[in-house]
């Protein structure tokens, strides 16, 4: 089979290990296959998550500060 025009660069990829119980290995297994997901696609999905959440606070204290400053 021959390839034609630009190959995709390749994506680098880093090692990310966490340390969890045999249980808390199988619950994440079970919650990513429940919604048709991988578990890499999971931990992403949650660190999105977490990210926008992280973020939101950040504006409310902003806003908050704001009008307390009024």
């Amino acid at each position: 089979m021959k390839q034609t025009g630009a190959r995709a660069p390749k994506t680098e990829r880093n090692l990310l290990q966490v340390r969890l119980s045999v249980n808390e290995k199988r619950n994440i297994k079970m919650m990513a296959a429940g919604q048709g997901m991988t578990l890499r696609e999971a931990v992403l999905a949650a660190f999105t998550a977490w990210a926008e959440k992280l973020r939101a606070q950040a504006a409310a204290a902003r806003a908050s500060k704001a009008a307390g400053q009024k």
